[in-house]
């Protein structure tokens, strides 16, 4: 079996499948846009802590006679998990915005590029270096890990270490 290629972004290039990649340091106009809708989904939408807390409001919904409140809950979370064999994960997608395919337009948001280049990185290199990169652009993403790492989720008992 092959291992992945883990690439080192501090190059600033890379090639993969034959075709050559430049990480760029600054967005166009279009491509801003669409990080800011990737910040919130990379941030938020798919959290352990944001599925407890539906299905918790769901649960209450349900508990008061709330049903169609409830159902509503629950339909949507069943709409977020079938969605995510149906599209890019978040970290993926904000890389392919900073990372152009020698030839791209860097002014261009085109979802089907973005798609291709993820789909050709999957092919051979590792993911670490990825969620990496997309972790460190997404203000504030790393602070809010590390602290629910040291202090957990909000309303979790700390757990002494053995």
């Amino acid at each position: 079996m092959e291992s992945l290629r883990t690439i080192d972004f501090k190059d600033k290039h890379f090639e993969c499948q034959g075709r050559k990649f430049y990480l760029k340091d600054s967005l166009s106009f279009a491509r801003y846009r669409e990080l800011q809708k990737l910040n919130l989904q990379f941030g938020y939408s798919g959290t352990f802590f944001d599925i407890y807390n539906n299905v918790k409001t769901a649960y209450d919904c349900l508990n008061t006679i709330k049903f169609a409140e409830g159902a509503i809950v629950l339909y949507n979370i069943l709409q977020g998990i079938v969605s995510l064999d149906e599209k890019y994960d978040p970290a993926w997608k904000i890389c392919a915005l900073f990372i152009d395919e020698e030839g791209e337009d860097p002014t261009i948001y085109n979802e089907g590029k973005m798609g291709e280049k993820i789909d050709c990185w999957s092919c051979e290199l590792d993911v670490l270096p990825f969620f990496q990169l997309a972790a460190s652009l997404v203000p504030g993403w790393i602070d809010a890990y590390k602290n629910a790492i040291q202090n957990g989720l909000p309303g979790e008992e700390k757990k002494e270490s053995i």
